[in-house]
C-alpha cells in the first residue's frame, strides 16, 4: 500500500491503538528512507495537517516523532507546509512545542527567526534551548546556500 494511501486510513480510524502504531510505523519508514521525495513530502504534508485536529496527544506525539524522523533523515524540511502549524503554536504542550520549533529550524526559512526569536523569552528552558538550536540551524542552512 502506499504511504499516502496508509496515512489516510491511518488517520481516520476510530482505534487510537492501531493509530499510534500505525503512525509509528510510518516514521520508521520515513527514517529509513527507500520511498521518493515526492512521496514523502505528501505523506509528511497529510501528517502536518491533520496535527491541529489531532485531540489524542500520544497519537499526536507519534505524528511529530514520524515527521522529524522524515524531516531529519531525509532532508526535505524546506519542502514541507509548516505554516499550518503557525497558528496553533499555542496549543501544543513542551515537549511536542520543541519538534515544532525543530521543525522551523531544519527547514532553512528565515520567515520562522522571527517567530523563534520570540521562544528565546519562554518559561521553559527546553523551549528556549529548542528556539536557539532552531535559529542557528536556519542560520547554518542559510550560510550554505541551501534553500530558503
Amino acid at each position: 500500500m502506499k504511504v499516502v494511501e496508509e496515512i489516510r486510513r491511518l488517520l481516520s480510524s476510530e482505534d487510537k491503538v492501531e493509530k499510534e502504531r500505525g503512525i509509528e510505523d510510518i516514521g520508521d519508514r520515513f527514517q529509513y528512507g527507500g520511498m521518493d521525495s515526492p512521496e514523502l513530502i505528501e505523506g509528511i504534508n497529510l501528517l502536518l495537517a491533520h496535527i491541529p485536529m489531532e485531540k489524542d496527544d500520544a497519537v499526536k506525539e507519534s505524528i511529530l516523532h514520524s515527521i522529524h524522523n522524515g524531516i531529519v533523515n531525509q532532508d526535505i524540511a524546506s519542502d514541507i507546509s509548516l505554516d499550518l502549524l503557525v497558528p496553533v503554536l499555542s496549543t501544543f504542550n513542551e515537549e511536542q512545542l520543541t519538534y515544532v520549533l525543530t521543525f522551523m529550524g531544519f527547514s532553512g526559512k528565515g520567515k520562522y527567526r522571527s517567530i523563534l526569536e520570540a521562544f528565546l523569552h519562554h518559561s521553559s528552558g527546553e523551549i528556549i534551548e529548542a528556539a536557539k538550536e532552531a535559529i542557528i540551524e536556519i542560520e547554518y542552512r542559510g550560510s550554505n546556500g541551501e534553500r530558503r
